[in-house]
């Protein structure tokens, strides 16, 4: 009888768990994808205009000279966006924060994440007047800062200092911020102009250094810090800002095709950078 029994209860957990295992499996088919998430780099010269798109949140990282930011507002228009998340200015030179308070006038910017330190041109001087016409909050980073955007995360890292060298009279592009957007498994690292010391500086901190993509800093111009850079991030796909008057280096793009399978520069045309989770894609827009 007690053999009876225990092949009864056998044979019952046999039958669940045969129904169990296909409904498990139906239940990892059905997880749900990452939201993709679109980097698109403007073409708009020898400057930095980055729009990051995740559903209908948008992340901006820099905006280009004066004249460029109708070209972002009409960009994130015709993609059906009333509202920009967050807004990253790397540092205060005009090819960088120049379109910012066009943008700021036209758009309803949530965030705003600057470095701690006064610029010195009047885009700079326009941008501070549209944030204080703006509902935006402003960030002035000494440490890093970190946010959720869609399905990624932002990492903010400022450098170490602010102090200004009487003898560096671009100590402004030493001060970028330098943005990490992991989504999922890819991890997609913006460097600003950040020039050698910058460069070295954040090699030396603790976090992961190897990346699918990589915004190349400075638009393409060398210094010895980019081999470093480059060897250690060891990026699948780099793009330059730059512009035909203006071209990177080609110290710069002989160091990238010796390590980086896909390069691309705006001076060619807008640049797509479409990430799911797993993969990267690119592709390039030509735009006359």
């Amino acid at each position: 009888m007690r053999n009876k029994n225990i092949m009864k209860h056998l044979l019952s957990f046999m039958l669940i768990f045969a129904i169990l295992i296909p409904l498990s499996g139906c239940t990892s088919q059905l997880k749900p994808t990452k939201t993709p998430l679109t980097i698109t780099l403007l073409k708009v010269g020898k400057a930095d205009a980055i729009i990051a798109l995740s559903g209908k949140h948008a992340l901006l990282i820099d905006t280009g000279e004066e004249d460029d930011g109708e070209e972002v507002v009409e960009f994130l228009q015709n993609n059906a966006i009333t509202k920009v998340d967050a807004m990253i200015i790397t540092h205060f030179d005009q090819d960088h924060v120049g379109g910012a308070d066009t943008v700021l006038e036209r758009m309803n910017v949530k965030d705003i994440y600057v470095p701690n330190y006064e610029g010195t041109h009047v885009e700079y001087t326009d941008f501070l007047n549209a944030v204080k016409n703006s509902s935006a909050s402003i960030h002035k980073l000494t440490d890093s800062d970190s946010f959720v955007f869609g399905d990624a995360q932002v990492l903010i890292e400022p450098p170490a200092s602010y102090h200004i060298d009487d003898l560096n009279s671009d100590y402004d592009n030493n001060f970028s911020l330098i943005t990490t957007i992991t989504h999922g498994n890819n991890r997609l690292v913006f460097t600003g102009d950040a020039e050698k010391q910058r460069i070295r500086e954040w090699l030396k901190s603790e976090h992961e250094t190897k990346c699918n993509f990589l915004k190349v800093p400075h638009h393409g111009i060398y210094t010895t810090a980019l081999k470093e850079l480059v060897e250690k991030l060891d990026p699948e796909i780099s793009v330059i800002c730059s512009s035909e008057k203006n071209p990177a280096d080609e110290k710069t793009l002989n160091l990238l095709h010796s390590h980086c399978p896909y390069i691309y520069e705006t001076k060619d045309g807008n640049v797509l950078i479409i990430s799911d989770g797993n993969t990267l894609e690119s592709s390039q827009k030509l735009k006359r």
